[in-house]
């Protein structure tokens, strides 16, 4: 939370009692259309996409949590469909709540989130019929805050826009200062150290490493890039630019301790630079175009067996999730390492 009206000045959030206070209140819930936090009589709100919360659960013996947001396709009350074989000029369209027999379905997809409070980080867990998306748990967060916590005391107060529409103002008053705070949430990719198991996994792909610099186009002399380039096809031999880009493609097959030189030889010259050419990447076996070491994500798996019976529509429960993490939880968390601070989510 973000004093606008003086000096920079924030108040935490506590990322526990968040998630406990978010537990008992989904408790209280009858169905899965009383956990979207607003409702439509919710100044503002109206033409917002809808997201439940389908489950939330903590595990007593390590307080983590697993969440599972359920984002609604379209309005929520409703999904269409047209014929594959259906010509452009046909406008006939399928109803979806046809086929649920006469029943009220919230058609969506599936979010799963693992939060370890402990350590002041959660994980998006991705299957082929869900979705990973952050600033759609961070927008839920945000509005459950804002409309139904009571961790902070707060000032709600409705408004108008310039267009004449109403819309809710939610801020937050403390003792330590003397305007209003305002709820701000957002998240960050944490860069995990690379163990060797994750190496072991990179490198057994790689075929190419890759290469790019900015070289000076001035010197006294042939420069080994010009003996190199000499009698290709489009390279000028007239230098027109203090320095030129250079693509050196190199047949590769590093080994895991080779591979960990290159990364963190990227680490020390080439992460976060301002150049936006200068790189370093590879290329894997049967996957097209080069991986950057700025934009390559390590994905962990987590194998989710059929505990408590086979489901065929590929979505699991929060019980199922836990039990397929207890064989895997400390060799996952391994990477972040050992923290033991108060977590922190504003």
């Amino acid at each position: 939370m973000d004093d606008v009206h003086s000096e920079p000045y924030s108040e935490p959030i506590d990322l526990i009692a968040l998630l406990a206070e978010l537990d008992e209140w989904h408790k209280t819930r009858a169905s899965l259309p009383d956990t979207l936090p607003w409702n439509v009589d919710t100044p503002g709100y109206l033409n917002r996409k809808k997201v439940y919360l389908k489950s939330i659960e903590r595990d007593p013996e390590t307080g983590d949590y697993m969440l599972i947001l359920w984002r609604a396709v379209g309005g929520g009350d409703g999904v269409y469909g047209i014929p594959a074989d259906a010509s452009l000029d046909d406008d006939t369209l399928y109803d979806a709540n046809e086929a649920a027999e006469g029943k009220e379905v919230i058609w969506g997809e599936a979010a799963y989130y693992w939060f370890i409070p402990s350590m002041g980080v959660f994980a998006s867990i991705k299957f082929s019929r869900s979705v990973a998306d952050t600033l759609l748990l961070n927008r839920y967060l945000r509005d459950f805050i804002e409309l139904h916590s009571t961790l902070k005391p707060k000032h709600v107060e409705e408004k108008q826009n310039s267009a004449g529409h109403p819309y809710l103002s939610v801020s937050f008053t403390s003792p330590n200062v003397s305007g209003h705070l305002w709820l701000r949430i957002y998240s960050k990719r944490i860069s995990k150290i690379t163990n060797e198991a994750d190496l072991e996994v990179m490198a057994k792909d790689i075929t190419h490493l890759v290469k790019r610099e900015e070289i000076s186009a001035i010197d006294s002399g042939q420069k080994n890039w010009e003996r190199l380039l000499s009698g290709l096809p489009f390279v000028s031999s007239v230098t027109s630019k203090q320095t030129r880009k250079v693509e050196v493609i190199i047949e590769a097959k590093p080994t895991p301790v080779e591979l960990r030189e290159i990364l963190e030889t990227y680490q020390d010259n080439y992460a976060g630079g301002i150049d936006p050419w200068v790189n370093v990447g590879f290329r894997k076996d049967g996957v097209g175009g080069t991986v950057w070491l700025n934009k390559y994500i390590l994905k962990s798996i987590l194998l989710v067996s059929d505990i408590g019976g086979v489901n065929d529509t590929g979505h699991y429960t929060t019980k199922r999730l836990f039990a397929a993490l207890r064989l895997r939880r400390d060799s996952l968390l391994a990477p972040l390492g050992q923290k033991n601070k108060d977590s922190e989510a504003a």
